[in-house]
């Protein structure tokens, strides 16, 4: 027995460092931002990787109203002046991502609750060709389709507007979330809805009173999949909004690139700054996300 345990510990310990070396990819970037946001310009151009004086004056860039007036004599360096102009824009961003982030999570739940119930309980020929259309236009390429959807938008008059990236992120997420939640769905025992069907409930009203309480774990994934999601998007946020009242977060990011080379640590602060809610809702939610991915792959 002890021979076999020589045997084990070191296939562990390699999985072990195989881990660590995997966290510490992925946390290293990020670590590097947050130790990038805390230093002064003076530092970050000396090449320091630790930030020898900490400092929270880039944090407090985004916070902090613009000055309408200067001292007799002040000089504005002019990238300091277009950085901190774009970082004090951040909260009309946050507000636009959170909004559209939040529409489609409500549309994700809503409509794809309803389509992944009606493969997964409803038998039908055209269940799995329905299965394979999502998984095919998930996996079309976002350039292949942005002129259609822009000229769409155009027509409708929902350019420059958040129900238009609303509706394209819905485009991307929509097919994940039937996926997810019919093979969530499908773990539920059948004989739950039948004993609620006996009670006197319609199929519509079992669904909402006894069948999506006992899936909240799946739908609880499929929002935070969707919302990360949204939060993240780039291309069709850019593509569909040309002024500050429907900006989001990632637009307003993209716009420290610009020909004067703006102070890094500022921006440094803002990549903090968008990444810390994706990621405390992750942490928040995961052992709900662990539950709906698990019971969706065993589906």
């Amino acid at each position: 027995m002890s021979a076999r345990r020589k045997r084990i510990r070191p296939r562990r310990w390699w999985l072990y460092c195989l881990v660590i070396l995997a966290v510490g990819y992925l946390l290293a970037p990020f670590i590097w931002l947050v130790g990038a946001s805390l230093m002064t310009q003076r530092e970050q151009v000396q090449g320091h990787w630790i930030p020898r004086e900490p400092t929270l004056e880039n944090y407090l860039v985004y916070v902090t109203p613009a000055p309408t007036e200067f001292a007799p004599g002040e000089e504005r360096d002019t990238a300091v002046a277009l950085g901190a102009a774009t970082a004090r824009s951040f909260g009309k961003g946050m507000r636009n991502s959170f909004i559209v982030g939040f529409s489609v999570v409500l549309f994700n739940i809503v409509l794809g609750s309803l389509a992944a119930y009606g493969l997964a309980r409803l038998p039908s020929k055209i269940n799995l060709p329905l299965l394979m259309f999502y998984l095919i236009s998930r996996s079309v390429p976002a350039v292949a389709i942005m002129i259609p959807m822009y000229l769409m938008m155009q027509r409708v008059g929902l350019l420059d507007t958040p129900l238009s990236i609303v509706l394209a992120h819905c485009y991307a997420t929509l097919p994940f979330t039937v996926w997810l939640l019919k093979g969530y769905f499908q773990t539920v025992p059948v004989d739950l809805e039948r004993a609620a069907r006996i009670d006197g409930c319609s199929r519509l009203k079992a669904l909402w009173r006894v069948f999506l309480p006992v899936t909240t774990p799946g739908l609880v994934a499929a929002g935070i999949f969707s919302f990360i999601t949204s939060w993240g998007e780039f291309l069709f946020a850019l593509l569909f909004s040309t002024t500050l009242y429907s900006k989001t977060l990632t637009v307003l990011a993209s716009e420290f690139v610009a020909e004067i080379e703006i102070p890094f640590p500022l921006v440094a602060a803002g990549g903090v700054i968008a990444v810390l809610l994706p990621v405390a809702l992750a942490f928040l939610f995961q052992r709900f996300i662990v539950r709906g991915i698990g019971g969706a792959v065993t589906g």
